[in-house]
């Protein structure tokens, strides 16, 4: 017992001692409120001893948000910022975030920017409500310990060699006009980048993102850029690519080793060519995480290859989990999923998302692809979840679960969820029959059928990919 008292106080005495308040210096003191954001700065001062009562003025993080710009108007807005702006005593402004609108105030937002400037700043967002402000090349060029820069409908200017921003991290612009000669600019003289979000920006046609000299750069999201038509990666260190929007072309380079990757096409009455999403689908092959659209699926239907009526040859050997929104379907069906999952020997959990979307079991479905998969005998060998969303109980639904159920022959758990508006053809009278049903189809004995009405997220996992993928990466 002495010696096990011995050890426990000898294991006390290395462990590191916290100081408590009474311990610190008054300046330490200070400085630790210096990093608050200033709204709890200014609440801290005035709560504690009077000694710290103008803490607030060497503040280094101005943080003015969305919901500071719906309490305060306009011109109360900016008089809180420029007092703030004008009594601040530090040396360093970490942090200027400001939610606002531009529109008469630009004289004040240029000032701001200014003090900005000289005061290393590292984290810039400015998100105005209605265009007409414009950030000129000298402010990014003084900007020169810049790291985070997330700009929203404004006009931005950049200088001719961006080098105040040099050890910029991560960039999001949203509803600003851009050229490929800007974005090149950035990727090519921004060494340090690690992440790019485009979101709405306009003008840009094509996105040439050559990024091999760059050892940093992970991320790169990209939400309906209207005038995109084409974009061309190539950035060996690239990890992730997002992108929803039209069907662009869109070229990767080999050698290119994505681990997740989000597809998501809008509906368009266009012709999508299967050659494209073929050569497309062929780029992101070793992926482990997936989420896109049917489009995707009936580009590697079967269709006349070289002559020969049969399908695309692919296989995505490390994808394990794939989640598919049905929007945009045009006749995808459950054989052309069945045929799809075929070809993804790791899939651990599937998630789709019917939506509205009704699969179309006609003729050519009962005199063809029901025969096909009669006869073919693949089994999912690593699927342990499934997830449908959207799921009205119809016949065609249930004949994509039966193939779920019957195939995967190590299945977990499946939830079912109902559609939102309670359209349905699943009645609780109805649940014997369905119960006995869905029992002669399971290959696993360990799967357990659950039915929800509504989506819940302590019942299973998400999808990695959000449906609110797009609203604040970082």
């Amino acid at each position: 017992m002495a010696n096990f008292e011995n050890q426990t106080q000898l294991l006390e005495e290395r462990e590191p001692k916290i100081a408590s308040s009474d311990s610190l210096s008054d300046d330490m003191i200070q400085n630790i409120f210096t990093f608050l954001p200033i709204k709890h700065a200014i609440l801290t001062a005035t709560t504690v001893s009077p000694k710290y009562k103008r803490s607030w003025c060497h503040n280094r993080r101005f943080l003015f948000d969305r919901d500071l710009c719906f309490r305060y108007n306009q011109e109360n807005l900016a008089a809180i910022v420029d007092q703030l702006f004008n009594s601040h005593e530090g040396d360093e402004i970490k942090t200027f975030q400001l939610h606002i609108d531009p529109v008469g105030i630009e004289v004040l937002l240029k000032r701001w920017l200014q003090i900005c400037t000289k005061k290393d700043l590292e984290d810039l967002e400015l998100s105005f409500y209605q265009p007409g402000f414009t950030i000129e090349s000298t402010v990014f060029s003084a900007l020169h310990k810049l790291k985070t820069l997330k700009l929203a409908q404004c006009v931005i200017e950049l200088p001719e060699v961006p080098s105040g921003l040099q050890f910029l991290q991560k960039l999001k612009l949203a509803n600003i006009h851009i050229t490929e000669k800007m974005s090149g600019m950035l990727i090519e003289h921004c060494k340090m980048l690690e992440m790019i979000v485009l979101i709405n920006c306009s003008t840009i046609k094509k996105l040439k993102l050559i990024a091999r000299q760059n050892k940093h750069f992970k991320e790169l999201r990209i939400d309906y850029c209207e005038d995109l038509k084409e974009i061309e990666i190539d950035s060996p260190t690239l990890s992730s690519i997002f992108y929803h929007g039209k069907f662009p072309i869109i070229r990767i380079a080999q050698g290119m080793q994505l681990y997740d990757a989000l597809f998501r096409f809008t509906p368009s009455r266009e012709y999508m060519q299967s050659t494209q999403l073929e050569a497309l689908a062929k780029d992101f092959l070793h992926v482990s995480i997936l989420t896109t659209t049917p489009q995707l699926i009936e580009g590697m239907a079967v269709r006349i290859r070289d002559g020969v009526l049969r399908e695309a040859q692919y296989c995505f050997v490390n994808l394990r989990e794939l989640q598919l929104f049905m929007d945009g379907a045009k006749f995808c069906n459950p054989y052309d999923i069945t045929m799809f999952l075929k070809n993804c020997p790791s899939l651990v959990k599937l998630f789709i998302d019917l939506k509205n979307y009704k699969f179309d079991l006609g003729i050519y479905w009962e005199l063809h692809h029901k025969l096909q998969l009669d006869k073919c005998n693949h089994k999912f060998t690593q699927l342990k979840v499934a997830v449908m969303r959207s799921f009205k109980f119809l016949p065609s639904e249930l004949e994509l679960l039966k193939i779920i159920l019957q195939r995967a022959t190590i299945l977990e758990m499946v939830f079912l969820i109902l559609p939102e508006n309670g359209c349905c053809e699943f009645r609780t009278q109805d649940v014997p029959e369905y119960a006995k049903l869905i029992n002669s189809w399971k290959a696993s004995t360990k799967a357990k059928v659950h039915v929800y009405e509504s989506y819940h997220d302590e019942c299973f996992g998400n999808p990695t990919h959000s449906k609110r993928w797009i609203l604040d990466p970082f």
